[in-house]
């Protein structure tokens, strides 16, 4: 079997076995060694380079934009964008794998970061960052958005998009209320005090207007309140969820979350536990006056005639903390081309490809979100002021967690939203012992 066939088999294998297969977990490695050299061409040749993303629809204008820009300084390379329609992504992209002929770049999510590069999916980029011929000065960033392309401190990916987590406020039921817009140094108390004046019953006691819209059992958003609280989720080494998912702070975290639906009534309960999100649109119909998300639904809102939108920073419990949601590309290590993949990266993901995202998403080099004025714009000013309080998320101390920890916290998060009566500390404490557990089991 053909070397490059042979690899790519292994890989796949080992993928679908951290994706949830029957197999038993293989402990299949592969060391990448690659360097920044350039190769030389054939006169009047051109590299072709292959780029996987799963954007789709309008979300495709500025990867075909960025593109224009780059042939049109680089003549010898010729970028093909291999855009997902429809299904999974992630499945594509193993597949092609499977198959010995992924993109030369692919886009991956945050989460899935760590189990493909533990498993030798992409090629390190720290040679390329310091390399003598197309070096990159990662001084260029906003803070905390390179720590999701690396592994184990190694870079592997560079940035795309990101979207911090905020409060939406519609200033209109604010004003109506009487009640001071959310600021800067506001408290979990002050949150709730704003939800309870905002919540407004009718005269049989139904509520006609909710003061927070929450996201549900929605496990990586609550992350934020576990930050919030002082705890985590996982030791550092990556070890142990048995005192740290039950610890109380994390039982801190449950219950007040859990309090807001069922005990001050702030919140409606999910309309689709599941749903992203909890599927709820009380916010979106004017009769939510916050509501907790990342940054992606904004531009309907600020459509949105029910709502004159304002955007305040996250409330701080114990600590003043946040999390990050963010995609990024890098390099296949079945390319044939990583040095034009990396010119092609280093442009897609720098201050060039940012001054196209910036009309799209948050752009990820601090020139470009100074320049443009979203810094000091008083709403996308919020969004990006929160990457300067941002905690690990759990995914980023073991590449087993999605498969170990998230079904087991968000069992705690059904439960306790749709109990009143339940009891956090046993939830907590069931669950840490079974994702404990499912963590040995995959390691074995």
């Amino acid at each position: 079997m053909p070397k490059r066939l042979s690899f790519a088999l292994l890989l796949i294998l080992a993928l679908l076995v951290v994706a949830g297969c029957s197999a038993q977990e293989g402990g299949f490695v592969q060391t990448v060694v690659v360097t920044a050299t350039p190769m030389p061409l054939p006169e009047g040749a051109k590299t072709v380079l292959r780029v996987g993303t799963g954007d789709s629809g309008e979300g495709l204008t500025p990867h075909f934009k960025i593109i224009e820009m780059f042939e049109a300084e680089n003549p010898d390379i010729q970028v093909q964008l291999e855009p997902v329609g429809s299904g999974d992504y992630y499945a594509r992209i193993l597949t092609q794998i499977a198959a010995g002929d992924p993109p030369d770049l692919l886009q991956i999510g945050d989460d899935a970061v760590p189990m493909f590069v533990d498993r030798g999916a992409f090629v390190p980029l720290d040679d390329f960052i310091t390399g003598e011929s197309y070096p990159l000065d990662t001084s260029i960033y906003l803070p905390g958005v390179m720590e999701p392309g690396k592994w184990q401190g190694v870079q592997y990916l560079l940035p795309k998009d990101f979207s911090p987590m905020a409060i939406y406020y519609n200033k209109r039921l604010f004003d109506e209320a009487g009640v001071a817009y959310p600021a800067e140094g506001w408290t979990w108390d002050d949150l709730l005090a704003t939800a309870q004046a905002l919540t407004k019953t009718d005269a049989s006691g139904n509520v006609v207007q909710w003061g927070i819209q929450l996201p549900g059992p929605w496990t990586t958003g609550f992350e934020y309140w576990v930050a919030a609280a002082g705890g985590s989720l996982i030791s550092e080494d990556g070890t142990s969820f048995v005192g740290y998912m039950d610890s109380p702070e994390v039982q801190n975290a449950v219950q007040f979350y859990a309090d807001l639906y069922n005990k001050h009534k702030v919140a409606p309960p999910p309309a689709d536990m599941n749903a992203f999100g909890g599927g709820n649109s009380e916010f979106d119909n004017g009769t939510a006056a916050m509501r907790l998300f990342g940054r992606w639904p904004q531009s309907g809102m600020k459509e949105n005639p029910n709502i004159d939108l304002g955007v305040a920073p996250l409330p701080a419990g114990a600590d003043r903390a946040g999390v990050l949601f963010w995609g990024g590309f890098g390099i296949s290590s079945l390319s044939d081309n990583p040095e034009a993949a990396w010119r092609f990266l280093r442009f897609y993901t720098g201050a060039e490809g940012a001054e196209i995202w910036k009309d799209w998403a948050l752009p990820t080099v601090k020139s470009v979100a100074e320049e443009s004025g979203l810094s000091t714009d008083p709403i996308e000013g919020v969004w990006l002021n929160e990457l300067n309080h941002l905690a690990p998320r759990a995914y980023v101390f073991t590449p087993y967690w999605g498969q170990t920890a998230d079904p087991a916290l968000r069992r705690v998060l059904e439960s306790a939203i749709l109990d009143p009566n339940a009891n956090v500390a046993e939830l907590l404490a069931t669950a840490a012992q079974e994702a404990q557990a499912a963590l040995e089991d995959v390691q074995q």
